[in-house]
């Protein structure tokens, strides 16, 4: 875009572009979102935004204005902007052998939007419609003993991936698996799933937070990269 037009068609006239500000009020899962204009409790309904800016409810978002016609295209910067959210465990869980398992997560960082939630704890919902990419991870205390893990990533919408793991005479292992990027529709969930054969017959279990690996282990994580 050339900026020197912009800059001159938004000192132009009244019918040239001009700068608004505007609240969020809802985003669309079409790539839209409704707004309203500062100063009116007026809704306005499907507006469109940059691929660059990732809008959130309550945003104070700036908008550009030429008639009817509006288009958001960012925010001032500020906290919790970034939509990266990783949910993960804080204490030990155990995995019974040969059984498809999925995570129940009990923290999160980076949630201010609400990706996950301590109800629902398996889940990270795509609060927008765009592309993400997605990356779950395993910290295990075995003892020593040959384990075959499986770690899935799972979701609504995209096919299964996973990555199969054998690890013989080991102490304890870690392993994960990262996604290539894919479309999310808004209020579409991935998960994370845990199968293992570990011999001789026991459980598998998930190593407690510790300091050097809490929030990095035993965790799913849910990066939008954009629309």
């Amino acid at each position: 875009m050339d900026l020197n037009y912009l800059v001159n068609q938004i000192k132009a006239s009244d019918q040239g572009l001009r700068i608004r500000q505007g609240k969020v009020i809802t985003v669309n899962a079409n790539y839209t979102m409704d707004v309203q204009i500062a100063g009116d409790t007026n809704t306005l309904p499907s507006v469109r935004y940059l691929s660059n800016y990732a809008p959130k409810p309550d945003d104070q978002v700036w908008l550009l204005n030429n008639g009817t016609d509006l288009l958001g295209f960012g925010m001032v910067a500020g906290a919790g902007r970034t939509l990266a959210t990783t949910a993960y465990r804080t204490s030990v869980y155990t995995i019974t052998k040969d059984t498809l398992t999925t995570i129940p997560f009990e923290a999160a960082r980076r949630n201010a939007w609400g990706s996950w939630v301590a109800g629902d704890a398996t889940k990270l919902t795509a609060p927008l419609t765009g592309v993400y990419q997605a990356t779950a991870s395993i910290l295990s205390q075995a003892e020593n003993a040959s384990v075959e893990v499986s770690i899935w990533l799972d979701s609504q919408e995209i096919a299964r991936q996973d990555v199969d793991l054998t690890k013989t005479d080991v102490g304890g292992f870690h392993g994960m698996v990262t996604s290539v990027p894919f479309e999310m529709t808004k209020g579409g969930f991935i998960t994370m799933k845990i199968q293992h054969d570990y011999n001789p017959t026991l459980d598998l279990i998930l190593s407690a937070g510790g300091k050097d690996h809490t929030g990095y282990f035993n965790a799913l994580s849910l990066v939008y990269l954009g629309s």
